[in-house]
């Protein structure tokens, strides 16, 4: 971790920001639908626990704020914080925890959502809650798989460039 660069970490927090609010899908509720949870796994990927969880839990919570949502804010923070500090633990990881870490961030992001719904009167209530569970699920699932997937490209494209810089060495 201590090769992370501070530009690093506040250039993903700002791909979260970004691709959180580029495709937006109404829900039922005051909330919407969107790919952010694919940055916020890729974060966690990329960044590790600490830098996955601010990058998810403060992108995600901008996206929010600037996107008219900001009474979502505070859940957002910590069901994407958690997401990315989650997927986080799976940095350098192979085998079975690579795909649980992930795994158990995106179904963290979907079980907390739901609790917030169901007992914060302000986000709609458990009619609210219950009607966001499969689109939340299919956010979480959709995260896992893209974010895995954006995380597998990006580490063979940085893995050639290295063996090309030392090749040329």
């Amino acid at each position: 971790m201590k090769n992370i660069k501070w530009y690093s970490v506040v250039g993903v927090t700002v791909v979260v920001l970004v691709t959180t609010m580029f495709i937006r899908v109404p829900l039922p509720s005051k909330g919407y639908f969107n790919f952010g949870d694919v940055a916020v796994v890729f974060a966690g990927l990329l960044l590790g626990r600490k830098f996955g969880a601010f990058a998810g839990g403060v992108g995600s919570a901008l996206a929010d704020v600037l996107g008219g949502f900001a009474i979502f804010a505070p859940l957002t923070f910590v069901a994407k914080g958690l997401e990315g500090l989650l997927a986080g633990f799976a940095k350098g990881k192979q085998g079975v925890m690579y795909h649980l870490f992930p795994l158990l961030g995106t179904i963290s992001m979907a079980a907390i959502y739901f609790l917030g719904e169901t007992f914060v009167a302000q986000y709609g209530g458990i009619a609210t809650a219950l009607s966001e569970v499969v689109p939340n699920l299919i956010q979480a699932a959709g995260g896992y798989v893209g974010g895995k997937l954006l995380f597998e490209m990006y580490a063979r494209v940085f893995e050639k460039k290295r063996e090309q810089a030392l090749q040329t060495n």
